[in-house]
């Protein structure tokens, strides 16, 4: 039998990752070869008194921030978890920003080719499946260009006009509705509308959306205190005065959820005797939360069952409820144990 060799599937520019991804939508791909020969540097540029080669301490936590997108982004795709602790240090290492500083008023740059052949080269072996090809086309579609910056800005213009229009100060209002107006409109595209049916394919590609968009919140926020701030080469240009104006509301909210399941107790701290920290991991997902315990909403028996799991680590169902934001918890209180 002779073994058929496909040629990859090659991505010159954003615009072949987008036809590559309706193709597989349509199920019009036989394999999933994949191959990047080219994409632009992902730049951003700054000006001000602050910004003449430099990098200032909150440019450099957006851009920290940003690689914690790419690194829960990478998780979601490989280990289906939008984790951090997912990864090990080569994994982290092998996908480690290189923010470059180029000449003039503070610039800098991102190999973004560079940063996909390696999340490729971590996935050797999965990418035989339709379903990681999709992840991983709508990765680069939503951190390979500037398109996630102009829907986040645009999503974020919406919101603060509406609640611009609700204050009472007349005065300021003018000028801040005029502030933030300045933008461009951005209307819907094509890419909005592939990667939504990616999403119905794909859940996990909402996820990866998701994280792009708080990456996107926290770097244009990072660069308020610039006169201008411009990515890609003048494709999306807007003041720090806007800039200000727009990240003052957070494009999510935490959501209070009830995460019950069956669980491993992987430690009590019981240095405060009315309230127990204790860090649980879920069965099934492999994920940890760090979970209050009051002592005096449980009773004795659901005490002694959360200890018992803790000596013999035999698992335990809980309930919890938290706090919920991007597959991540926060404020997680256990109220109810009960044995398998």
């Amino acid at each position: 039998m002779v073994e058929v060799v496909h040629e990859p599937h090659i991505i010159n520019n954003l615009n072949d990752a987008l036809e590559l991804l309706k193709q597989a939508l349509n199920d019009e791909l036989d394999h999933f070869d994949l191959q990047i020969l080219d994409l632009n540097k992902f730049s951003m540029h700054l000006t001000g008194d602050k910004f003449h080669q430099t990098i200032t301490p909150s440019v450099m936590k957006g851009f920290i921030d940003l690689q914690n997108a790419i690194y829960r982004s990478y998780a979601q795709i490989k280990y289906n978890d939008a984790s951090i602790l997912k990864l090990s240090k080569h994994e982290k290492d092998v996908l480690e920003l290189e923010v470059k500083v180029v000449d003039g008023s503070a610039g800098f740059e991102l190999n973004i080719q560079e940063l996909f052949e390696k999340l490729l080269g971590l996935l050797v072996g999965k990418m035989t499946s339709k379903h990681i090809f999709i992840l991983v086309l709508s990765t680069i579609l939503l951190y390979g260009g500037y398109e996630v910056h102009n829907n986040y800005l645009e999503n974020q213009k919406e919101i603060r006009l509406a609640e611009i229009a609700l204050e009472k100060d007349v005065s300021e209002k003018q000028e801040r509705l005029a502030t933030v107006a300045l933008l461009s409109d951005g209307s819907a595209n094509e890419t909005n509308e592939v990667l939504a049916r990616a999403a119905q394919v794909a859940p996990q590609v909402k996820t990866i959306k998701e994280e792009a968009k708080n990456a996107s919140h926290s770097l244009i926020k990072s660069a308020q205190a610039a006169e201008s701030i411009d990515f890609d080469d003048g494709k999306i240009r807007l003041s720090g005065e806007a800039a200000k104006e727009l990240t003052k509301t957070s494009p999510n909210k935490w959501t209070d959820v009830r995460i019950d399941g069956i669980y491993h107790v992987v430690n009590v701290d019981s240095s405060h005797s009315a309230k127990r920290k204790i860090r649980i991991r879920n069965i099934e997902t492999q994920q940890e939360i760090l979970a209050i315990l009051e002592n005096d909403t449980l009773d004795q028996k659901n005490l002694n069952l959360i200890q018992e799991a803790e000596w013999g680590y035999n698992p335990v169902y809980l309930k919890v409820r938290a706090k919920e934001l991007n597959t991540m918890y926060k404020e997680a209180q256990i109220i109810e144990a009960k044995e398998l």
